[in-house]
């Protein structure tokens, strides 16, 4: 039933639109001779006009149907479809003229008709579709919902408010634009008017009883925050339309209402948006097979959707845990339903699972993400670190270089700057491991960053349970600051890098300013709509095992050099040879087999010489050299007893 009455209003429709079509046409062409003719209608002309009018309304309806003109959204008219139209026009015109010439004889027929018609097709048509569009920006616009001021006052934003205006489901009755370029005071975008500027907010609210503040700005972090705290001091809602990194999908970007949400703390962060050299990375990715290690993890799961964006010929993902797996073969079913992707569960330590996905699907790209990143849990799982950080690196990248795949991206980190605990070390001696293998048929290349918002383990969704729960919210230490930036933003730049890196350098990407984790959790506070310590306590519970007051992001010494992308810059590791990579994973190996955690600490300082060990590795380091020496006059007393029951 749904079925035949859609069918039946769409029929219904067609028939509309050529009618109205048909008597715009010839409502053109009657003036063009009203015109031609100085309103004499015993004029001799009128006979032209009736033997030709036919053909006319005939040529002008075939040639708007190749230029779009027959669908009918008037509403949605812009210079796109007045273009359109004089396109369509003009070629009617010529078209029209050289026809007449066999239907009239060439004495009969006006040249001028030509020149008229085309001026008032334009005029008539366009005229037409325009009074339909203003028409429903006015008349049919929302006055309903609650009242709003909006942020910003650019194209974009003039797009959303029309959206706005047009669409009563969605609560919303823009009244006016706040911006801070006073020469925008007093304009108007599609019908709003420009109020003043965010100094203005707290009079603004209070004058047009606003009820909700929607932020649609590319301002930075602080900008963002004092406006959320007038809003808040107002008592009124506030809403966010996300930055365009959000709003991509594939290489289209929506400006759509329905992506409007509660301010989260990233926007908060002061980031400006990623610009990408898309075409650089499609030419890259697009119809090739890429690897992703860690592929079900937060940053190996942002990397198959973007990856998928770009219409990879094949996405093979490796992943440990088969449940996160799932999941990221579940979204990419759904959103990129043309883009192959095979899952592989797998360890990096299982070479021989390795070596098989390796020679089946002949990859050409491989971003390695897998690793272990926590902490204080890698301070005391000292040996699992260096297997799967430094041992499962190299057997990634061994594959790699033996099957001539094209790069290999490792992902790194911060913490492999100055180390402080043995994730951190472990990521540096990955860094070295890479770059130390030869790079004639594949580049070797790693990317080094810092914490990811909203990652797995980070701190965001910590302080975020603890708020639900009522507090008490905990951080280290009242002065401890970390480099922050967004999974999507951290992998749109990875992507960037494989396609400048020629192999042997480390990226870095550029974090912006380190922000307070303090402040931090007390933003997170105030954006569920409580205060610090009046309703949530704030509690200091000192550094964990391995982690520092900062973070660095390069090594005194390193010579970093800047990219042609702002974000990105760049350090040609030193030379490091093959041979001296294979001497520190024999002897770290042996060691790791021995379980001797005192050796393991010293040869990683070795190493790594700016590694500075946490205490409690130290400590364990003492015991672990303690229970050697025990075991050592063990075995000597065993002896002496054995050769004493030997005399």
């Amino acid at each position: 039933m749904n079925t035949l009455l859609a069918n039946s209003t769409l029929t219904y429709r067609k028939v509309l639109i050529v009618f109205s079509q048909t008597c715009l046409i010839a409502l053109a062409y009657y003036c063009a001779f009203c015109l031609y003719v100085d309103f004499d209608m015993g004029h001799p002309a009128w006979k032209v006009f009736v033997h030709t009018l036919p053909f006319v309304i005939a040529i002008k309806l075939l040639l708007s149907y190749p230029f779009g003109l027959m669908r009918g959204w008037w509403r949605y008219t812009g210079m796109s479809d007045l273009l359109d139209l004089t396109q369509a026009a003009l070629l009617s015109s010529l078209f029209i003229y050289c026809a007449s010439l066999y239907i009239v004889s060439p004495a009969e027929y006006p040249r001028s008709i030509v020149i008229l018609d085309f001026a008032f097709t334009i005029l008539i048509m366009g005229g037409a579709r325009f009074t339909v569009r203003a028409y429903t920006e006015t008349v049919g616009s929302v006055t309903a919902g609650k009242r709003t001021l909006i942020v910003g006052a650019t194209q974009s934003v003039g797009i959303v408010a029309r959206e706005l205006k047009q669409n009563p489901q969605l609560d919303y009755n823009p009244v006016g634009l706040v911006d801070d370029d006073t020469r925008k005071k007093g304009i108007k975008l599609n019908g709003i008017k420009v109020l003043g500027t965010t100094q203005d907010l707290p009079r603004l609210i209070d004058a047009y009883e606003i009820a909700r503040v929607l932020i649609v700005t590319s301002s930075g972090g602080k900008e963002v925050e004092r406006i959320i705290n007038t809003c808040r001091e107002s008592k009124v809602d506030f809403k966010i339309l996300p930055s365009i990194n959000e709003r991509i999908n594939g290489n289209h970007v929506s400006t759509q209402i329905s992506k409007v949400r509660n301010v989260r703390v990233e926007d908060l962060l002061g980031r400006q948006p990623v610009v990408l050299e898309s075409d650089a990375i499609r030419k890259r990715v697009s119809g090739k097979v890429l690897f992703i290690t860690g592929a079900g993890g937060s940053i190996g799961s942002e990397l198959a959707r973007q990856a998928a964006s770009f219409g990879p010929q094949k996405l093979v993902l490796f992943e440990r845990s088969e449940n996160d797996l799932f999941k990221i073969c579940h979204q990419l079913t759904a959103e990129f339903p043309n883009v192959q992707h095979v899952p592989i569960v797998g360890d990096i330590l299982d070479v021989a699972v390795l070596r098989e996905t390796f020679a089946f699907h002949r990859p050409q790209s491989v971003f390695h993400a897998a690793a272990y990143k926590h902490v204080p849990l890698m301070e005391r799982s000292c040996f699992q670190a260096v297997t799967n950080n430094i041992f499962g690196t190299y057997n990634v990248a061994m594959m790699a270089k033996q099957h001539q795949v094209e790069d290999f991206i490792l992902i790194s980190s911060d913490k492999a700057v100055n180390p402080t605990n043995i994730m951190g070390v472990t990521k540096r001696v990955a860094e070295l491991v890479i770059l130390g293998l030869p790079h004639q048929n594949t580049r070797f290349m790693a990317v080094r960053f810092g914490n990811v918002l909203g990652s797995n383990g980070s701190v965001l969704p910590i302080f975020e349970r603890q708020i639900a729960s009522g507090g008490p919210v905990t951080v280290t230490h009242p002065d401890a600051t970390r480099y922050f930036m967004t999974i999507p933003e951290a992998v749109q730049l990875v992507l960037q890098t494989a396609t400048m890196g020629r192999g042997g350098e480390i990226f870095i990407l550029d974090m912006g300013e380190p922000v307070r984790i303090l402040d931090l959790a007390k933003n997170l506070i105030r954006l569920s709509g409580l205060e610090a310590e009046s309703d949530i306590k704030v509690v200091f519970t000192g550094l964990r095992p391995g982690e520092k007051l900062f973070e660095q992001l390069v090594l005194e010494g390193e010579n970093i050099r800047t990219t042609h992308h702002d974000k990105i810059r760049v350090l040609q590791s030193s030379g490091i040879r093959f041979d001296q990579v294979n001497i520190w994973l024999r002897d770290l190996s042996t060691l790791v087999d021995a379980k001797n955690v005192h050796g393991l600490i010293t040869r990683l300082r070795q190493i790594v010489p700016e590694y500075t060990p946490s205490q409690e590795i130290l400590t364990l380091s003492d015991l672990d050299r303690h229970d050697i020496a025990l075991n050592y006059r063990s075995k000597q007393t065993e002896l002496i007893i054995g050769v004493q029951g030997a005399a």
